[in-house]
């Protein structure tokens, strides 16, 4: 009797928590590495502040990233410590980084150390920091809770700090005087980590939770209070949670061992939904209201010595940070979910989807049909137990009896029986396109051969080609794309430039022409007004309606869909337009257009067959080449986020300035340098720049490149003026600005020229009173005096427009110079009908040679580039630097097939030889190459021909460097 209450009772608990592997199959996951600037890969501790900036602390650095290079904060900016403890920003948006060494307080660019009775305050790894809504800060040293006050109070030069626990008074009463962790409730309570139980400390009182409580021996290092009022408690091999009202912790430990490591940092937090997130051995793990979700290594998820680290930044999207394998971004968590092979598909290639009436999901690949029934997490491959099955299946709907059918690419229609779960065929036809169930409970077949019709409610299946057809004309053997059917029950098809509807008795056809040209239709789709929108390779999208018998067309505005082709289209039961491309899925809600790719958590950037299914609840099926995504929200798709930029930081002649208030420099022939910044993280390969200096400039220029430079600007008033757009999103953040001023040099300023004149006054008084008869004498050595200095200021004005035009440390042409040359020699090449060849270049890994040996010797290569690039062009052609590390080579008379030699010789006199930085060391160089050649029948300008370049120059880039990559 006893072991069967013991086997009842363990029963229960394997129903109540139990771990499965995770229903978000595939995660999309991005790794930020060395290649990206993160240096070192074990990451500790992560923070997000008010500008976005998203922060890690490693065990060799702490790093800031702007969503596009990583800034490392060491010894030189005041932390001698590298290895971070713990990150935390307040709600005044204050940096506080612990570490071994102490607690510091970011000020400016620099951090200042927290000091009490004179001593540093170290903070132990994986620390969490608490702050109350008065703004005091909570946080353990050493085995003590301290609260330190904010804004800081100063006593004698030191911050006010207060011990809270333990006290000696807490002491006395036998409590656990060794504290872990931290986690101050809204009432002011705190829960604690102390010695092997959990502490609840109200300031007066404590009580102390151990397993007569529910709360097993352990190291109970992290807290996390849910939104139904759940306490969870994280411990290095267990977790535990406290209800609302109730007196003891239920023990929520997961199975199978998972939590065995120690010494591991945990953490246990919550995503967008709810749902409480933490770290095991090897994986991520998730409670889903009954039990845990585990995403490990068979999802993707690979994090070496364990995930240290959780945090969501502004925009709602989840950064993990691994010991061993650095950041980790999970792409579209919370709302994108993968299925591919591994999960059971017979291929990664989809191409159609239906769910039946008993909730089983079809989807038909490339190898065969699969199903996924309700509540599993793996697709049942039926195909493996009929062989006969293995075909490309185009086609799967679901008549109005429930019953699936299925056509495939080598002609086979076929009937799934729900009672045997097997599929039987029941007709042998052309190439299978495209399947639709009308309202007469009908299913019209779309073949390479022409159109096919059966009725699915008769007992014996007679597929045909439909009646009356032939009075169209429209030969048997025509090609059928696609297919839809309109809410009034009219059924359409198109063909090639043929757009064909059935009314349930009458055919009518309906040639199809835009601006005197067939468009060649793709899809087709239709909508909640009875009107068609159509998919074409030559006129995008087209909305079509027929009104008295007359086909109207009007082409549909999309700037996502620019330049891509459109393979498949389906409105929604919310109106939206799903346009399924070679690049990704493009969705419009009727007021916005949004592109979504893998970036995004979009398991693969080409959509395939019938790309889109909507589930009964509005959720979202996609299939592409490589897998499906299943798409939770597809409202989510639209929420807005803040689209935002800022001036990072402000360089010239080394120094560095601030954006804040108005910045009046003395001139300078140095370079100006902005360097801008966007903090968000969504969609970041299709941000751009843009900026424009008023007073100098009218026109905008654009770069997905952040960085500005302005080299010896003349003295005056400016205004810079930047913003930045995301094409996928089409967002825009608001236009700001910066107020700059340039000062004249001393040699042109007002009291200087006061100066001369007063010179030249006392001179002559002194002349005329010195002797009158030597008047005309004086008056003639005057008037030389003046004529010489009158020349040495035009001498030191063209040696200034010299310098204006030269690089400062190269001696190579500077941007303006290069630019007026360019347009020169567009201007040239247009009249004398002449080629012209432009080369963009950009040094390889360069940060990495200042990061390594300093930017003198940065310097030095840069000087000996320009050097070979002088040494190896002809005397006709001109080298400039474009900025930084990028140098822009202007070459006449020559196009792509006859200069394509000098090219090489361009790149290989950078890399040929190694260039000596010191006495005793040197450097290899190689470098990265855009090369478009001007068509004087095709003219481009200027900025065109920079742009093309700079694309093949990231392409180089992209697929190795050390090579050129020429625009065709």
């Amino acid at each position: 009797m006893v072991v069967s209450k013991l086997m009842f009772v363990l029963f229960i608990l394997m129903l109540t928590t139990w771990v499965t592997p995770a229903s978000s199959q595939q995660i999309p996951l991005r790794y930020y590495t060395q290649l990206d600037g993160l240096s070192n890969l074990s990451v500790s501790a992560m923070a997000s502040d008010g500008d976005g900036y998203i922060w890690v602390g490693t065990e060799n650095g702490l790093f800031r990233y702007n969503g596009t290079e990583f800034r490392r904060y060491a010894k030189a900016e005041g932390l001698p410590e590298p290895f971070v403890t713990a990150l935390h920003v307040d709600a005044q948006q204050r940096l506080w980084v612990g570490n071994s060494d102490g607690l510091y307080l970011k000020k400016g660019e620099r951090f200042e150390p927290i000091l009490h009775n004179g001593k540093k305050l170290p903070i132990s790894p994986g620390q969490k920091f608490n702050t109350s809504p008065d703004g005091t800060l909570f946080f353990i040293s050493q085995q003590r809770l301290y609260a330190l006050n904010l804004p800081l109070k100063m006593v004698q030069g030191q911050p006010q700090l207060q011990v809270l626990f333990p006290t000696q008074q807490s002491l006395s009463q036998q409590a656990p005087d060794t504290l872990l962790s931290v986690h101050r409730e809204k009432n002011g309570d705190f829960w604690l980590g102390c010695g092997s139980s959990i502490c609840q400390y109200s300031g007066k009182q404590i009580h102390v939770w151990d397993a007569a409580q529910g709360v097993p021996d352990d190291q109970w290092l992290s807290f996390h209070r849910d939104n139904s009022g759940q306490l969870w408690a994280r411990g290095e091999q267990h977790i535990v949670v406290l209800k609302a009202s109730e007196k003891k912790f239920t023990d929520r430990t997961p199975p199978g061992d998972i939590l065995h490591k120690k010494g591991l940092v945990t953490w246990i937090s919550a995503d967008a939904e709810g749902r409480i997130l933490s770290n095991a051995n090897q994986s991520l793990i998730r409670w889903n209201k009954d039990h845990w979700e585990n995403f490990d290594r068979k999802n993707g998820l690979k994090i070496a010595g364990g995930l240290t680290a959780l945090l969501y930044d502004k925009d709602g999207g989840m950064w993990l940070g691994s010991r061993g394998l650095g950041l980790i971004k999970w792409l579209g968590s919370g709302n994108w979910e993968s299925w591919t092979m591994a999960q059971g598909m017979p291929d990664d290639v989809a191409l159609s989807m239906v769910r039946d009436k008993d909730g089983v999901l079809h989807i038909g690949t490339r190898s065969g049909p699969a199903q996924l029934r309700p509540g599993q997490r793996q697709f049942n491959n039926v195909a493996e137990k009929q062989q006969t099955l293995n075909h490309q299946w185009s086609g799967m709907v679901v008549d109005q009896s429930g019953t699936v059918w299925g056509g495939t690419y080598s002609g086979h229609l076929m009937r799934y029986d729900a009672k045997t779960r097997l599929y039987a065929q029941v007709a042998s036809l052309p190439q299978i396109i495209r399947m639709l169930p009308d309202s007469q409970g009908n299913i019209w077949l779309a073949t390479t051969d022409g159109l096919f019709v059966f009725d699915s409610k008769a007992s014996k299946i007679n597929v045909m080609r439909p009646a009356g057809l032939d009075s169209l004309q429209i030969p048997k053997t025509e090609n059928f794309r696609d297919l839809c059917l309109s809410p009034n029950g009219h059924v359409w098809f198109i063909a090639r430039n043929q757009l064909l509807r059935f009314d349930g008795r009458n055919w009518a056809n309906f040639p199809v022409s835009f601006n005197g040209q067939p468009p060649n239709m793709s899809s087709i789709t239709c909508t909640a007004e009875n009107d068609l929108w159509l998919g074409t390779r030559q006129a995008g999208l087209l909305r079509a309606s027929v009104s008295n018998g007359v086909l109207q067309l009007r082409q549909q505005e999309s700037p996502v869909l620019k330049d891509k082709v459109i393979f498949s289209l389906l409105e929604d039961s919310r109106g939206w337009l799903w346009a399924g491309t070679d690049a990704g899925i493009a969705v419009w809600n009727k007021k916005q257009w949004r592109l979504f790719n893998q970036s995004n958590g979009f398991v693969w950037n080409e959509t395939n067959g019938h790309s889109f299914y909507e589930d009964s609840d509005a959720a979202m099926w996609v299939a592409t080449s490589n897998g499906i995504s299943y798409i939770l929200k597809p409202e989510n798709l639209f929420k807005e986020h803040e689209l935002n930029t800022l001036i990072e930081s402000i360089h010239r002649d080394g120094n560095s300035y601030t954006s804040d208030k108005p910045l009046a420099l003395a001139w300078s022939p140095q370079p100006l340098e902005l360097v801008l910044a966007s903090l968000n993280f969504r969609n970041r390969s299709a941000l751009e720049f843009h900026y424009r200096l008023s007073g100098l400039e009218e026109n905008w220029s654009s770069s997905t490149t952040p960085k500005v430079r302005y080299t010896a600007l003349e003295p005056g008033n400016y205004r810079f003026e930047y913003f930045v757009s995301n094409a996928d999103a089409q967002q825009t953040s608001a236009v700001k600005s910066l107020e700059l001023r340039i000062q004249p040099p001393w040699w042109r300023t007002i009291w200087f020229y006061i100066l001369i004149a007063a010179a030249l006054m006392l001179l002559v008084f002194i002349l005329h009173r010195y002797r009158l008869r030597k008047l005309t004498e004086l008056q003639a050595h005057t008037e030389a005096i003046v004529k010489e200095r009158t020349r040495e200021l035009e001498i030191s004005r063209e040696q200034l427009k010299v310098r204006a035009l030269r690089d400062g440390l190269t001696s190579a042409w500077n941007r303006s110079a290069m630019m007026e040359m360019l347009d020169m020699e567009i201007g040239k090449a247009q009249r004398q009908q002449t080629p012209l060849l432009l080369a963009l270049l950009d040094l390889d890994h360069f940060k990495r040679i200042n990061d390594t040996y300093g930017h003198p010797a940065g310097d030095a290569v840069l000087i000996e580039v320009v050097r070979r690039l002088n040494a190896t062009v002809r005397q006709s052609d001109a080298v400039g630097r474009y900025g930084g590390e990028e140098f822009l080579i202007i070459i006449p008379g020559l196009d792509i097939a006859h200069g394509k030699s000098l090219i090489e010789r361009l790149l290989k006199s950078v890399r040929e030889k190694e260039i000596t930085i010191s006495e005793h060391q040197s450097i290899a160089v190689t470098s990265s190459f855009g090369v478009i050649a001007f068509d004087p029948q095709n003219p481009m300008t200027a900025a065109d021909l920079i742009s093309h370049a700079d694309q093949a120059l990231y392409r180089s880039k992209q697929q190795g460097r050390n090579r050129v990559e020429y625009v065709e």
